[in-house]
């Protein structure tokens, strides 16, 4: 799951670099990164969320 979130970061690198004039996509693939982290980190705590899976 670290994977999506580092290939949507790079994405939006690599969108700022060849296309600067999609920087609201971009913006918005890093939000959404965030919020994988986000939801990893809760299931990973909580046991009521994916606590019985290994991520």
């Amino acid at each position: 799951m670290e994977f999506l979130e580092f290939l949507l970061l790079f994405a939006a690198v690599m969108l700022i670099i060849m296309k600067p004039e999609k920087e609201k996509l971009a913006w918005w693939l890093t939000v959404g990164s965030w919020f994988v982290v986000v939801f990893m980190y809760v299931g990973h705590v909580s046991t009521a969320i994916l606590g019985s899976l290994n991520l």
